[in-house]
């Protein structure tokens, strides 16, 4: 029988399918990444999408990257978490 965890895994796979740029599971959760693009499509997937429905949003911030790891940080600048 599948966990929880990879329960909402395989539910984030089918929802987001290419939309996700990266998925890892650490510490009882899944942190999933898709492109700024695809932010609202995502958002309104894990709304709507009667596998996850998702119906809270919370701690919305914006992360600024630019120090980030001594200046060794090779991604994008800013972030959204959620």
């Amino acid at each position: 029988m599948a966990s929880k965890l990879e329960t909402l895994s395989a539910a984030l796979d089918a929802a987001l399918g290419e939309r996700i740029v990266s998925k890892t599971a650490a510490l009882g959760e899944i942190t999933v990444v898709v492109k700024s693009s695809d932010y609202l499509d995502a958002m309104t997937k894990l709304r709507d999408d009667p596998s996850l429905a998702f119906e809270l949003m919370i701690d919305l911030c914006g992360v600024d990257y630019s120090t980030y790891g001594d200046g060794a940080w090779d991604g994008a600048r800013y972030a959204v978490v959620v």
